[in-house]
């Protein structure tokens, strides 16, 4: 659990008042939580973000710790539709023994925590689940390729540059070739980094 307060006698109240019900174990400042690594610099006043250990074993999950890195998530223009489904049984039983659904899931998680960088990319993949082809599989392998490049890449909080919320959106039209809907895409940053991000298929 997580107490974050500015005064040091309201967190510890809290505490007090759990422990007066729970037995608890006061660890200190965090450092990790939900596989969320947690750095602070009290002196510049930055408070940093990542998920280095859970990116290292996705790329080693899915056997990409020696491959060729990739520079970007998806190659810029790609387009993943229906049409790239399987089609064939055979297809289908090929792509039954790839773990699509679970690269999907990891990507997504990591996506939601610390990376909105690929989180346009999972959401496409993502539309594919129920029966994805080699396409499909071929572009998710190629996210673990660009996180096995970016994995120390951290959210970077900076308090002096203050608490004015900023946010931007962006959009297509019909970007979605299979039911011709936008794409959007929406960024709130708070001290100078993300602290939602969300696209929308």
């Amino acid at each position: 659990m997580l107490i974050a307060s500015r005064q040091k006698a309201v967190i510890a109240s809290v505490k007090a008042g759990i422990a007066e019900k729970f037995r608890i174990k006061d660890l200190g400042r965090a450092r990790f939580i939900l596989g969320i690594e947690i750095d602070y610099d009290m002196e510049r006043r930055t408070l940093g973000i990542s998920q280095k250990s859970y990116t290292e074993s996705i790329i080693k999950k899915f056997g990409q710790e020696n491959a060729k890195t990739c520079l970007t998530p998806l190659e810029p223009g790609v387009q993943m539709t229906k049409a790239d489904e399987s089609q064939t049984e055979e297809d289908k039983a090929k792509m039954k023994s790839k773990p699509y659904r679970s690269l999907v899931g990891n990507l997504m998680y990591l996506a939601c925590g610390t990376r909105p960088d690929v989180s346009v990319a999972v959401a496409k993949l993502s539309r594919f689940l129920e029966n994805p082809g080699e396409k499909h599989w071929d572009a998710g392998i190629k996210v673990v390729r660009y996180l096995l490049k970016t994995k120390d890449v951290r959210i970077l909080y900076d308090g002096l540059l203050g608490t004015q919320l900023e946010a931007y959106s962006d959009a297509d039209w019909a970007g979605n070739r299979d039911d011709r809907r936008s794409v959007s895409v929406m960024l709130l940053k708070l001290c100078g980094a993300p602290v939602v991000w969300r696209p929308t298929f």
